[in-house]
């Protein structure tokens, strides 16, 4: 068995998912390759603990990726500049790389720019920053307008644009503020995370309504007045205070100049083995684009990512050792809600259910808040 080499793209939960179960399932000679620009591994999901303050330091959720030297993986920490596909190599800045397989996990990019006035206006909830300057308004926050802001779709965690105004209203009113405060949530989608189905979408309503929490949906911001603190929509507009946002998602320009995205702007990937239209190279989490049944495409979600990796991982390395690769990707998922108050809500069902996604949504409760935790902490403790 000659030896191979396995470029992993992408030092987030998807790839280093991937990159660990393939060295748990493969001899010691093969090659395991993560390339990753950062010097860290983060969890997102942190970001919501950080607006908060509960959690008061941004690297408190962070594992150094060079770490994983000792356990047989090699890090090269580079800018990817260029794939191809078809001959298995990576461009980056420390050099190039060749490899018998690829797998694709590189997520998303953020584009604030694509909304003008959405950089100088928002908080940006999905950077470690951006959480923290949240945070620091919301200490010296005393009444006014809050706006969340979805400004397009696709994103990644569905449930985080919900989750960061039920927060924010618990915080508000734990500190006497929430009577002179209104909180509006704006978004494109048609009704809140709309793929996971019709009940889930009404039961986040009812939490929405019941905390005097606005919610305007089919919004998409056409632009933003840092000056007068306003958004224009394509036939509404609304004023805010204090602006969070959720900016524009796009593919790494590396992956949109490679050939592998679609007209969607993602990478589409057979829905059960995650593969490519180029054979050897994988595509899994937020950087795919899975069509379902129903038309839709799979959320953007972590939880996807981790279990896209087993698959790939599993199958891989099956395909090394010579034997058959039947490992598929089911389509189930799940999702802690935060509600504030110390807890959350529980979705979960089978995305990939006929006719259509089949999703339930468990009331919130301690437990589910705990159960979310303790998720962070096992995820962090892989790259101890």
């Amino acid at each position: 068995m000659s030896r191979k080499t396995i470029l992993v793209l992408g030092g987030g939960i998807g790839g280093l998912t991937a990159a660990s179960h393939l060295r748990r399932l493969s001899p010691a000679e093969h090659r395991i390759v993560v390339i990753e620009r950062r010097h860290a591994f983060s969890l997102c999901m942190s970001n919501l603990w950080v607006m908060t303050g509960e959690r008061k330091d941004p690297r408190d959720g962070e594992r150094e990726l060079s770490r994983l030297a000792s356990t047989g993986i090699e890090v090269v920490q580079a800018e990817i500049q260029a794939i191809d596909p078809a001959a298995k190599t990576v461009q980056t800045t420390a050099g190039t790389l060749e490899g018998d397989y690829i797998i694709l996990a590189l997520g998303t990019e953020t584009n604030p720019q694509a909304v003008p006035g959405f950089a100088e206006s928002a908080l940006n909830l999905y950077e470690s920053d951006g959480a923290l300057q949240i945070q620091r308004t919301l200490n010296e926050f005393n009444g006014g307008r809050i706006v969340v802001l979805v400004s397009r779709t696709p994103f990644s965690c569905p449930s985080a644009p919900y989750e960061a105004a039920f927060l924010i209203e618990s915080l508000l009113r734990h500190r006497g503020v929430r009577q002179r405060t209104e909180i509006a949530l704006y978004t494109p989608e048609d009704q809140p995370m709309l793929v996971a189905g019709a009940n889930l979408g009404t039961a986040l309503i009812e939490m929405l309504e019941e905390r005097d929490i606005e919610l305007h949906w089919e919004q998409i911001p056409m632009k933003i007045d840092p000056a007068s603190r306003r958004i224009l929509f394509e036939l509404d507009d609304t004023s805010f205070d204090l602006l969070v946002g959720v900016p524009p998602h796009i593919a790494p320009a590396a992956v949109r100049e490679s050939g592998l995205v679609d007209a969607s702007g993602w990478v589409p990937v057979d829905p059960t083995t995650l593969q490519t239209r180029y054979s050897g190279v994988f595509a899994i989490g937020d950087v795919t684009a899975v069509r379902l049944p129903i038309g839709m495409y799979l959320p953007k979600a972590g939880v996807f990512a981790d279990e896209e990796a087993r698959v790939v991982a599993a199958n891989v390395a099956a395909e090394i050792a010579g034997e058959s690769t039947a490992t598929r990707f089911t389509g189930h998922g799940f999702c802690y809600v935060e509600v504030g108050d110390g807890m959350a809500a529980y979705a979960s069902g089978n995305f990939y259910g006929m006719p259509g996604p089949r999703v339930t949504l468990e009331p919130p409760s301690k437990r589910y808040r705990r159960e979310k935790v303790e998720l962070e902490q096992t995820l962090l403790a892989l790259w101890q």
